[in-house]
């Protein structure tokens, strides 16, 4: 494709890509020649690539300043996800990289995804289900659940992701309360509660987490957080791994302090998900997550909190907007990250 912004025959490049996506991009970028790899960067050879005009990667496709050095030609960084905490802005903005990403996909699907974690930990689910497949359906105290209308949840980030979530708990009935350093004044209106981070920790049942990630959110709930918890509260993350300190949930869940965690995004969570612990890549942090899976009051999940049909076909629809849009115009509107 010989493209009015670049000047040149266009190389896109997608990694970390389903197998069944690949059809619905050759498809829509006809004109490019497109090249694609279901592994993720880490295990493709950078030299087979270093000429691509356009990088489409996802939140496992790690772009540190050695691999982004590598490649002499790129224009474009188009991450399939809202987060970009994956990619080097700052060596980005040095090379003149731009970057973009998808911020809107499907906010609903991940707040529906942190909902569906609360009831089965509130309700008992694993706990009912371990017993019901060992043939055992008495019903004994243990599987006494929690009524939602009678908790109070903590809403920690009021973006897109954890309005929805807000929104969602207050019409269950929950007393919900909320922190960011920007204010939404449609959760105000609703009757949603903003009060500062140390308050909402200390009255709060069910803590649930929905900031990015970025070096000041980094372990924003850490040990000390954790200690001024209500004993036996909740947490759920769906945000980022490391917004979560793992020790600190480690040691609180297996002494008893938390009542339960419902966790899609965990540290070091690419050793599990992407299969790398069988080329004997290993961590602390990684143990302790298969640990806590064998909990009854623990449900993990692989990152995957997005995945739904809708948010799949928003995520496809939206890179290919972003491409044309960068091609035709050299512009990324409302992908623009940098």
């Amino acid at each position: 494709m010989l493209n009015f912004y670049l000047g040149v025959n266009v190389k896109i490049v997608f990694t970390s890509v389903n197998k069944s996506d690949i059809e619905f991009y050759k498809y829509s970028l006809p004109e490019s020649e497109v090249i694609f790899f279901q592994d993720n960067i880490d295990n493709i050879n950078i030299k087979e690539i270093c000429d691509a005009n356009i990088l489409s990667v996802f939140v496992f496709d790690k772009l540190d300043k050695n691999k982004l050095s590598q490649f002499n030609n790129l224009k474009l960084i188009i991450t399939r996800s809202a987060g970009v905490d994956h990619i080097d802005i700052n060596y980005c903005k040095e090379r003149g990289i731009r970057v973009a990403n998808i911020p809107a996909y499907s906010p609903k699907s991940i707040a529906e995804h942190s909902l569906c974690l609360l009831l089965n930990l509130t309700r008992k689910i694993k706990l009912i289900s371990s017993k019901t497949k060992d043939i055992d359906f008495s019903q004994n105290e243990e599987l006494i659940g929690l009524d939602l209308d009678q908790l109070k949840i903590g809403i920690i980030g009021t973006g897109k992701i954890g309005s929805w979530m807000a929104k969602i708990c207050k019409n269950l009935g929950m007393e919900v309360y909320a922190y960011d350093i920007k204010e939404n004044l449609e959760l105000k209106t609703l009757g949603i509660k903003y009060i500062n981070l140390e308050s909402l920790i200390e009255i709060s049942d069910v803590i649930s987490l929905h900031v990015p990630y970025s070096a000041k959110t980094h372990h924003l709930i850490n040990k000390e957080k954790i200690n001024k918890m209500k004993d036996g509260a909740i947490i759920i993350n769906t945000s980022r791994g490391a917004v979560l300190d793992t020790n600190a949930l480690y040691n609180a869940l297996m002494n008893g302090k938390l009542g339960g965690a419902g966790i899609d995004v965990f540290e070091d969570e690419d050793i599990l998900i992407l299969n790398r612990y069988e080329k004997g890549i290993v961590s602390d942090k990684a143990l302790k997550i298969l640990k806590l899976n064998t909990l009854p009051n623990v449900i993990i999940t692989p990152h995957i909190a997005y995945f739904t049909k809708k948010a799949v076909n928003n995520i496809r629809n939206s890179v290919v907007e972003c491409i044309n849009i960068f091609l035709k115009e050299g512009k990324l509107g409302k992908f623009e990250v940098v």
